[in-house]
């Protein structure tokens, strides 16, 4: 298990406006957070491999992204 403290009162009062004091919507809240920004690391990586000239095919792509997220 892993616990976040927060040392930051604004941010702190910020979450509390927004979610409340529902630590399940929290966690939950933050869960998305975590998997928006895995799947924002992932679109980078795919931008520097066109870029770079290292695509993949549009089905070995399709079968990567089916395999991690579903």
């Amino acid at each position: 298990m892993l616990s976040i403290q927060i040392d930051n009162p604004e941010l702190e009062k910020s979450i509390k406006q927004v979610f409340g004091d529902n630590e399940n919507i929290i966690g939950s809240a933050f869960v998305e957070f975590i998997q928006l920004q895995k799947v924002k690391q992932d679109v980078a990586i795919s931008i520097k491999q066109l870029d770079s000239g290292n695509a993949k095919s549009l089905k070995n792509v399709m079968k990567d992204v089916r395999a991690k997220y579903e």
